[in-house]
Parts: structure tokens; sequence; C-alpha cells
């Protein structure tokens, strides 16, 4: 790819970016049927830690699920990312590990918590702003998730978790890594869409 590639990429996700966000304040996406097909999903899931994450204003909230889980033991277990202070190399907790508010407003582990290894995890339920069909995922910009994606075993489950703002295509560069899954009210299905040539 060109620099004038990667700058392209860049003003483009920019301009999806700005719409994301314009358009969450009017998606109102049912966090519990969500959840009830993420349950469903992870039930046949491979054995290993689920990461989930601490919803932030216009994300499904993930708490119905992870409450659920707990005491039937059917699914998980969960973990949660933390964002460092410094740096950008997200790392991963148990979902019951100490918490602490993180500068940004969200609820994350607390930075001497026992961490979870990137070889124990199975299935990541990831956050973003915008989704397409083929797996491309339009993050808030700092590229935490991707960097974290790329750590992982080619066996683990990437899932987009998405408000309903789905869109024809999101503008990708090299490091950014595709979502294996979806999941909407609908229920969660693999990725690419078969049929899909958007």
């Amino acid at each position: 790819m060109s620099p004038s590639d990667d700058a392209a990429v860049v003003e483009a996700k920019n301009e999806l970016r700005t719409r994301a966000k314009r358009n969450r304040s009017a998606l109102r996406a049912d966090s519990l049927r969500i959840c009830f097909g993420l349950r469903h999903f992870l039930r046949s899931a491979p054995a290993g830690w689920v990461v989930a994450y601490s919803a932030m204003p216009g994300e499904p909230d993930l708490a119905s699920l992870v409450a659920a889980g707990r005491p039937a033991g059917d699914v998980g277990p969960f973990a949660l990312t933390r964002t460092p202070e410094e740096g950008r190399v997200l790392s991963v907790h148990p979902i019951d590990a100490p918490t602490e508010r993180h500068r940004w407003g969200f609820s994350q582990p607390v930075a001497d918590a026992a961490t979870v290894p990137d070889d124990e995890i199975a299935v990541v339920l990831v956050p973003g702003l915008a989704f397409d069909r083929r797996g491309g995922r339009l993050g808030f910009g700092a590229g935490y998730y991707d960097r974290f994606l790329s750590r992982l075993g080619p066996d683990t489950r990437f899932v987009a978790v998405s408000d309903g703002f789905i869109v024809d295509e999101v503008p990708t560069g090299p490091n950014d890594v595709a979502m294996t899954h979806l999941a909407t009210e609908a229920g969660v299905v693999a990725l690419p869409l078969s049929g899909w040539s958007g």
C-alpha cells in the first residue's frame, strides 16, 4: 500500500467514524437480544476464556451475558481488557478482578490484577463503531484492539458486537484485523457472509 493509499484509508475511516458517531444516538440496539444470541453461540465455541468489554455509551451492554454465565457456568470464563495509562498494549484479566475507573469513563481491571495468557483466549467480543459483511471493523482510531487481536492464535473467534450500524465496506489498512463473526439482535453469523460480493 502506498503512502497516498494510507492517507486515503485514514481519511475514509475518519469520515465513516463521524457518520457512525452521529448515527449512534439514533440506534437503540437491544442488548438483551444480542446477549441471548451470544450465549447460544458461546455454548458451542471452543473452550477457553471469553474476552468481554465494559460498554461505553451507545455500545451493546454485555452485562446480562456475563451475569448469566457466572451461575450456570455454561459459557465463559469471562475476562476484560485493561487499557494502559501509557502505551497501546491491552492486557487481559479475569472479569472478577478488582476494577477502577479509566479516565475515559469505563470500568477496567486494576494494573496489578492477575492476567489471562493469550494462548488461553478462545473468543473475543469486540466493540466497534461500524462493521461490514466481510469482517471489516471501524474502532475509535487508536488501534488498541487490532494490536491485541493480532497477538492471538489463528483459531480464536473475533465476534463483532454490533449496535446495528453495518455498512457495505469499512475502509481497511494492513494492520486491521478482520472479524470472524458478527453478533446482532438477529443472532451470531460467521463472516464473511456467504454470497456477499460488496
